[in-house]
């Protein structure tokens, strides 16, 4: 039963970060609804979070915006001190409602994919579903839709992870669908960001669920560091128990009991990487009773997700895709990898992770599809910089247009390619500086190019 929120009456919360990906609006909404004495704060100004800003213009909120006052900043190191409680959005959710059925996907890539599919199946199959996390629905937003028979599908990342860790989650099931460098100018090393990725599996017991790349060179270490047991994925061959690809045929396989569920003609999103995703949730699904037919179903209707190799539109024959949240090399070799039959005009830079691009720039150079690359140029775009030195060991220079503006290179795109050629916003950096973030970044794509003419 959902804990009522009523010790939050009267109480004084400073939020810091309001945003515009609904995660703070989703908390802020929920603790002024609660009765909270609220204190918002961002560095962004009142201009810049506009929408965010007219969805709580009914809230007694007061708001200090374009900055973070010293004196709000320091709250936090008094708060330590005097042990004050700091909380995220999804340690306020479990205290108020700590709910067993939790399915939690984590990783660096593909999680947002799984999460959806997940939800996908599961409303094909008629379950009482809730999807929310760090997709853009706040877990606060949907805590009056859940009762004790919902299953809450949960993306988390890293960053909600740690926000938690002395609350000891323990989702029923936990999916983890790889690790692969990225975050590290926000990690002190490779080995700390890995650590903060296990902890979606660190508090699980014998009988919850974990579901594990088995493709993935960090992820198949688990077999070894838990005691847990593991259903696994794979698109290399058979492993069991779990789901994996025989020649052109989608297996799930537990003890006896084996069942072949789909076939890739079957299937909708492209790409390898998308066949993982695809194994990961159908993984879930059968451990929860889900039948192979309506898998089947939900994956012949599964439409994709935003920004994630998104079809965008044609224009004179040339088809676009938005690949915005492709925010590491690893990532676009990935969509590159889904187009191997036409030539692929290629939208790369943004701001650097502290990501090493040599061998990305090795794989670009001997990637045949790609015709020209449009490299996005900013002061504040360092990881453009290192783009470019590796590119330009192994491409030929004049395949490289370099813009600092993102529909000046579309233009540019648009008079380079032919009919069959693909335009692929697929960045492999942040976005921050010329864009709000990697879905500004990719609503600014999609307006330009439905404005072609």
């Amino acid at each position: 039963m959902i804990r009522k929120p009523q010790d939050l009456k009267d109480k004084r919360i400073t939020i810091m970060g309001l945003g515009l990906n609904q995660g703070g609006l989703g908390v802020a909404r929920f603790l002024a609804k609660a009765g909270a004495k609220i204190l918002i704060t961002d560095l962004k100004t009142e201009e810049e979070l506009g929408p965010s800003l007219e969805k709580l213009k009914d809230f007694d909120i007061k708001y200090i915006l374009g900055r973070h006052r010293e004196e709000d900043s320091k709250y936090l190191k008094i708060a330590r001190k005097h042990k004050i409680p700091i909380k995220t959005d999804l340690d306020l959710f479990f205290q108020l409602y700590p709910s067993k059925n939790i399915i939690a996907v984590a990783g660096t890539k593909g999680k947002s994919t799984v999460s959806q599919l997940i939800y996908h199946i599961f409303k094909e199959a008629q379950k009482d579903t809730i999807l929310a996390g760090n997709i853009g629905i706040s877990v606060l937003d949907i805590l009056e839709k859940i009762n004790p028979q919902t299953w809450v599908i949960l993306e988390i990342s890293t960053w909600q992870m740690e926000g938690i860790k002395n609350r000891k989650f323990q989702p029923q099931t936990a999916v983890l669908t790889n690790i692969l460098p990225d975050h590290l100018d926000r990690y002190h090393n490779y080995k700390e960001y890995i650590r903060s990725e296990k902890l979606i599996f660190k508090h699980q017991k014998s009988n919850d669920n974990l579901i594990v790349n088995y493709d993935n060179e960090e992820t198949i270490k688990i077999k070894k560091e838990t005691g847990l047991p593991i259903y696994w994925f794979s698109t290399k061959g058979k492993i069991e128990p779990g789901c994996y690809l025989e020649n052109d045929k989608l297996v799930f396989q537990s003890g006896k009991y084996k069942t072949t569920f789909a076939k890739i003609s079957d299937l909708l999103l492209p790409g390898l990487h998308n066949l993982e995703n695809i194994l990961a949730a159908s993984t879930v699904s059968f451990i929860h009773n889900i039948p192979g037919e309506i898998i089947l179903k939900a994956l012949k209707n599964f439409p994709g997700i935003p920004y994630r190799l998104e079809f965008i539109g044609e224009v004179r024959g040339i088809k676009f895709y938005n690949d915005t949240c492709a925010t590491t090399p690893e990532a676009t070799l990935a969509a590159l990898g889904s187009f191997t039959e036409h030539p692929i005009i290629l939208f790369l830079g943004g701001k650097d992770k502290k990501l090493n691009y040599e061998n990305f720039g090795e794989a670009i150079g001997k990637n045949k599809e790609i015709k020209k690359i449009i490299l996005l140029q900013h002061p504040d775009y360092d990881a453009s910089l290192k783009i470019l030195s590796a590119l330009k060991k192994h491409l030929d220079s004049e395949k490289i247009i370099l813009t600092s503006s993102l529909k000046v290179g579309v233009e540019a795109a648009l008079q380079q390619a032919q009919v069959n050629d693909l335009v692929l916003l697929s960045p492999a950096a942040a976005s921050f500086g010329m864009f709000e973030n990697e879905f500004d970044r990719g609503d600014q794509f999609n307006k330009i190019v439905k404005n072609l003419k």
